[in-house]
């Protein structure tokens, strides 16, 4: 069902609801007029109370259905409201507390373009990645310093092959590496299609050779990005342009829509946007669109920005953007009513928000969560 459609139900329903009330008040209100139409043409002083009684019942009849009909009506708009997307983030293994964490502003990029987000363990194993994955509608893959997990390669092979032939990924800077590496069939030492040496770290960019295909398509987006440094850039690795191209895998599934140069004038991708976007919508980037509106973190007692983040109103508004396009993919899935994607297991897997937070540096606030293991207990978190 489309959203047009859906939409007409919706209002079908409440306009049903609301006839429904109105007959009722006109029948409750007749009632209350029938009653002393009677007593005024056939009655007397002596008949006065049971016309009271009479009228009372009527009345209270009135207040009654009034106030089921409108409790009913209320449920029935809200419960047809679609609930929010969920879309699940990959948690990371991190040098700076013990265990996996997600950072916070990930969590509020992703609610800041309308969507909710729970954990998928970086340790996961095949059988706990797929009873997550038939509760999201979309994947995250963040930033980080890790190996590309068998939780990640499996969770790209699901959304690659979902039954529904849409099934929406995003990955940002390690994210977007794992995506090329995974898909390029060369995440091993001996074929990498990524490479050190880059001097890219805390550099904020504009944007090169951009694609006006669909993330920079707004003739708005698309001067922000080409005229401001706005592409918040924070890795030493990266992938050329001219390894990319040279890899059939990869230009057989996307496209290259911008391009960077490091401090030292070497070039790397920036961003990657799906040739088939009906049917494989993976879109990846190398900068951090969600440090933008919510990472401020300074040194230690001071007010100097630990990070070259550029807070600007076209840099909030670029990022704000890209959260929305990338929700709108899920919502999308999850409009498709097949059922294979429905987050019914709340207490087993719920939001990363009911999770411990902690503050930090480089991200100024993330959430503690546990391994894998966690899961396969009944120790679960309350919804």
């Amino acid at each position: 069902m489309n959203e047009s459609n859906e939409s007409m139900n919706r209002h079908s329903i409440n306009l049903e609801f609301g006839l429904s009330l109105l007959a009722s008040l006109h029948t409750c209100s007749w009632g209350c007029i029938g009653t002393a139409s009677t007593f005024l043409s056939q009655g007397s002083i002596a008949d006065m109370p049971s016309f009271y009684n009479a009228f009372q019942t009527r009345q209270q009849s009135l207040c009654w259905s009034l106030w089921v009909l409108v409790v009913t009506w209320s449920v029935c708009a809200v419960s047809s409201q679609r609930a929010s997307p969920v879309i699940g983030i990959l948690t990371q293994p991190t040098s700076y507390d013990d265990g996996y964490v997600i950072a916070a502003s990930y969590v509020k990029w992703l609610e800041s373009g309308g969507a909710r987000s729970i954990p998928i363990p970086y340790d996961a194993d095949r059988d706990l990645v797929y009873d997550i994955f038939q509760q999201i509608n979309g994947v995250f893959f963040p930033g980080g310093a890790s190996d590309v997990p068998p939780a990640a390669q499996y969770l790209i092979e699901l959304a690659a092959n979902d039954t529904d032939k849409f099934f929406p990924v995003w990955g940002t800077c390690l994210g977007f590496e794992y995506i090329l590496q995974v898909l390029s069939n060369s995440s091993s030492s001996t074929n990498p299609i990524l490479v050190d040496g880059f001097d890219a770290e805390n550099i904020s960019l504009a944007l090169d050779n951009v694609v006006q295909k669909e993330l920079y398509e707004e003739p708005r987006i698309y001067d922000i990005v080409t005229n401001y440094n706005v592409t918040m850039n924070n890795h030493h690795r990266g992938v050329e342009p001219q390894t990319f191209l040279g890899n059939a895998k990869l230009n057989e599934l996307f496209q290259i829509t911008s391009t960077n140069v490091d401090r030292n004038g070497r070039r790397f991708v920036s961003t990657i946007e799906p040739r088939y976007p009906n049917t494989f919508p993976f879109y990846g980037v190398q900068y951090h669109p969600e440090k933008n509106p919510f990472e401020y973190g300074t040194y230690k007692d001071t007010n100097i920005p630990y990070e070259a983040i550029n807070h600007s109103d076209q840099a909030v508004e670029f990022s704000a953007y890209l959260a929305r396009f990338f929700v709108r993919l899920t919502t999308k899935q999850q409009a498709m009513k097949t059922g294979t994607h429905s987050y019914n297991k709340v207490k087993k897997y719920p939001r990363v928000d009911f999770y411990p937070m902690k503050h930090g540096t480089a991200f100024e606030l993330y959430y503690k969560i546990p391994s894998a293991k966690h899961w396969s207990t009944t120790n679960v978190m309350e919804s």
